[in-house]
């Protein structure tokens, strides 16, 4: 059995630095359903669960390796202003990926295939309910068999250390590790399509501290004025942008540590509720048709109309609904020869690095200019 019960899916060591004096103890937050900032909240209480992990000791003991690396680059980076060297780099990668895939929310995104199943009518025996809790808890063992598979799936990322002199701290959340991507919610050919690890054109966000920011991005697309990988703002734009990605992400809290920015924090989130989607996931059904030749055709048809009678396929799709972030921050431009990958297929542009390493299957790929 692991060792602790209470388990959280964002550590204490990443709340730590936005915590009150840098403590670890309490933590101001702001919950987005009650529009409310709540001072001092207990730390141990934030973004845990009885056994979120199971209770397998490997996998807990996995998660904490991964932990505990990161920790230690915060306690040596973070004081001194130290430029991370290599090994940091890669603790980052390692650690911004570990986050994004298994936070609460990550694990109600991929329990979504088990429940659009359990919607169907005479999937689940008479009288018995969907559980929420134990489809939550076998994606979450999933997202890491994922990561332990895909870690490498980040290497080529670059990392660029953010450094925050203007007056608007960065803020943090219970989703913290964001995955977004500036081009294709940008370019009309990408636009339209869904986007993952693997596509060109990703970014991903991870705030240290208040005044310290991780950011990955595909270098294939983006350029950034950097000095030995590290950017300094001090405009209070620029730190309102990457803030406003915490907000869209989020699941319910955003947290910070000054409270006498509970009022400025409020007009933040006032401001980008207008790009978080209603929800977070859409499923379509599709009921199995005619077949013509070869090939079979499916009709898209709302759930309540399937008739588990008429002994006919239904296939089901479900997809994530990513925020359209309303500004970005000045230094992240796409390149004017950005590049990436591509097959004409429902693919999408991927990098180079998840094609020859295997992270992308398929004929065909070529490079192209975006």
């Amino acid at each position: 059995m692991a060792d602790n019960k209470n388990q959280h899916f964002v550590p204490k060591a990443h709340l730590k630095p936005f915590s009150v004096d840098g403590g670890g103890k309490a933590i101001h937050l702001f919950n987005l359903d009650r529009d409310r900032a709540i001072p001092n909240a207990p730390v141990r209480n934030q973004c845990s669960s009885d056994y979120f992990y199971g209770q397998d000791p490997q996998l807990e003991a996995a998660i904490q390796s991964v932990e505990g690396p990161y920790g230690q680059m915060l306690a040596r980076v973070l004081p001194n202003g130290t430029i991370p060297g290599a090994l940091d780099r890669t603790v980052l990668r390692r650690f911004i990926l570990l986050q994004h895939l298994r936070t609460e929310a990550a694990a109600a995104s991929a329990s979504q295939v088990l429940a659009a199943m359990a919607q169907l009518p005479g999937v689940l025996p008479p009288g018995e309910d969907f559980d929420v809790k134990k489809a939550m808890r076998v994606a979450v063992e999933e997202a890491m068999l994922v990561y332990a598979r895909q870690m490498r799936i980040v290497d080529d990322l670059r990392v660029t250390v953010i450094r925050n002199e203007s007056r608007t701290p960065f803020i943090t959340s219970d989703d913290p590790a964001v995955l977004t991507n500036r081009w294709h919610l940008q370019n009309p050919r990408g636009r339209y399509r869904p986007f993952s690890l693997r596509h060109a054109g990703l970014v991903m966000l991870l705030p240290l501290s208040p005044r310290v920011l991780a950011m990955l991005h595909d270098p294939d697309v983006y350029a950034v004025a950097h000095r030995q990988g590290v950017v300094t703002i001090d405009r209070d734009r620029d730190a309102d942008a990457l803030n406003a990605h915490q907000i869209l992400n989020c699941a319910a809290n955003v947290f910070f540590q000054d409270w006498a920015g509970r009022d400025q924090l409020a007009e933040a989130v006032r401001a980008a509720a207008q790009d978080r989607p209603e929800r977070r996931h859409r499923t379509t059904y599709a009921v199995q048709d005619r077949t013509v030749g070869q090939h079979t055709r499916y009709a898209v048809a709302p759930l309540e109309e399937i008739d588990p009678g008429a002994g006919r396929e239904v296939l089901i799709h479900t997809e994530i609904l990513r925020p359209r972030p309303g500004r970005w921050p000045g230094f992240l431009t796409v390149r004017r020869n950005a590049r990436a990958l591509d097959n004409g297929t429902r693919t999408g542009f991927v990098r180079r690095a998840c094609y020859e390493e295997g992270f992308v299957t398929g004929e065909g790929f070529r490079q192209i200019r975006l």
